[in-house]
């Protein structure tokens, strides 16, 4: 049987968001934000650790999720002799796990890797651009599914990635710890930190050739049958060799995140979510490679058992001329 719980103060904000989008749902069962991330592939070979919640999983228990994201790019501009061009599509496959060991710890690992190709959305993505407004950067004057991903310096290529069927990328290793167990209008709180080991090809572009170190802090409120997120990290990234060699330097990465889980349903629960991080080309020149980058992620969890769920999320670039055009995510979660 539904029943509504009664709140006061600050929490009946939350509380009516959540009755006009669906009404009250008994107990929600409130999962996180969806584990997204920058699809930009400068920023991939930089280490990220996904939004999440703040709890973590039980001693001996796993949580192991499959994901896939597609990503549409088209981009460049120049400054003096240093250039950027990114012009292709991106897929990438993971299997992430999760693994609780006791004493508010958790410790995770992504086993992820990249397809990349001209691909097949030019069309879609200059109708979509077309039909909102947004501008598509000369996409529509330019030859349809094309694959160029590059930064240089007159006639010296400084970083690229080789279009590729398959490529392994780097190896994420990190630990969370749960300050405060997050629960109805309560505050739960955790930190994290980990390392990423250079398994993906540096040549190719598909990793870095270094060891990153990364560590940020992990916020979760749930009110009125609403949840709130927010995440704060920083990575050490490492350059490639050559690239380095040859003038060029990898900048650290920072990123600021926040998200919404509301229940439409005992199974359905939609999110909105955005988060906001650095470049890592910030020392290549042209502007379309230095700017900050932020992304809006919507999407929802379909969970029709507490084991099994489905994600889908969309994400859409809110500072145009720098991040991915376009990405689509999907996921299928098991936590036993």
């Amino acid at each position: 049987m539904q029943r509504c719980r009664s709140v006061g103060g600050s929490a009946v904000g939350g509380s009516l968001l959540a009755m006009l989008l669906g009404g009250c749902v008994a107990a929600p069962d409130l999962r996180g934000p969806l584990p997204t991330r920058n699809q930009h592939p400068a920023q991939l070979t930089v280490m990220h650790l996904d939004p999440a919640s703040a709890a973590v999983r039980p001693a001996g228990r796993v949580a192991v999720r499959a994901d896939f994201a597609y990503t549409s790019l088209f981009l460049d501009g120049s400054r003096g002799s240093r250039q950027w061009v990114m012009d292709g599509e991106t897929l990438r496959a993971a299997l992430d796990l999760r693994v609780g060991l006791g004493h508010g710890l958790q410790l995770g690992t992504q086993l992820a890797a990249a397809h990349t190709s001209g691909g097949f959305l030019d069309d879609f993505v200059i109708d979509y651009h077309e039909l909102f407004g947004f501008p598509d950067q000369g996409r529509d004057t330019s030859p349809r599914d094309d694959y160029l991903i590059e930064a240089t310096r007159g006639s010296t290529t400084l970083w690229e990635v080789e279009k590729s069927n398959v490529e392994w990328l780097d190896l994420p290793l990190h630990l969370t710890w749960q300050l405060a167990e997050p629960g109805p209008d309560r505050l739960g709180v955790a930190v994290r930190g980990g390392i990423e080991l250079p398994t993906g090809d540096q040549n190719r572009g598909y990793g870095n050739g270094q060891v990153d170190a990364s560590f940020g802090a992990l916020l979760d409120w749930r009110v009125g049958g609403v949840g709130l997120f927010g995440h704060a990290q920083h990575t050490f990234t490492g350059t490639p060799d050559r690239t380095r060699n040859r003038g060029l330097t990898f900048r650290d990465v920072s990123s600021f995140g926040l998200g919404a889980e509301l229940p439409l349903s005992r199974d359905l629960h939609a999110l909105v979510q955005v988060e906001y991080e650095t470049s890592t080309l910030r020392d290549l020149g042209p502007s379309v490679a230095s700017r900050d980058q932020m992304l809006l992620w919507v999407g929802g969890r379909y969970q029709p058992t507490p084991q099994w769920g489905v994600e889908v999320g969309f994400g859409e670039d809110l500072i145009g001329l720098v991040s991915p055009d376009f990405t689509a995510w999907l996921a299928v979660s098991w936590t036993p």
